[in-house]
């Protein structure tokens, strides 16, 4: 189970904000500065609008509040150092190819950080429709 925070973050720090019903996340990188796969209000737009940009926090948070995610120690050990974090997250701007389900703000942000593109939000729609399914 993750684990986050309403703290100020560091560069390097992956953040998020619940908006409209869903978390939005992105990479802190300083200056009050975000890098993020689309606005929170862009999934209503065509997907292949969607880009990674950098843009301010208050951008970001849409009137909403910042949460820092807190790893476990097991998750440290595999996280990459917050300059690689920084680095990948710039590397990837003007970047687009957005899917709700598969390459989505936070597969993205867990891609700059581990490595590995996922998104529990996802995970945790397919498990009830899963269990929906299953029940009947």
């Amino acid at each position: 189970m993750e684990t986050w925070k309403m703290i100020d973050p560091i560069p390097g720090d992956h953040i998020r904000v619940y908006i409209n019903g869903y978390y939005h996340h992105g990479i802190y990188i300083g200056n009050d500065e975000v890098v993020e796969f689309g606005h929170p209000f862009d999934m209503y737009q065509d997907h292949s609008l969607i880009k990674v940009m950098k843009s301010k926090v208050e951008d970001f948070l849409n009137g909403g509040f910042l949460e820092v995610r807190i790893y476990t120690k097991k998750e440290l050990k595999k996280k990459f150092s917050n300059d690689l974090i920084i680095e990948r997250a710039l590397s990837k701007i003007g970047e687009g190819d957005y899917n709700l389900l598969y390459n989505n703000c936070e597969h993205f942000a867990n891609f700059c950080v581990f490595g590995i593109k996922e998104s529990k939000q996802v995970d945790n729609i397919h498990e009830k429709i899963k269990n929906l399914l299953n029940k009947k």
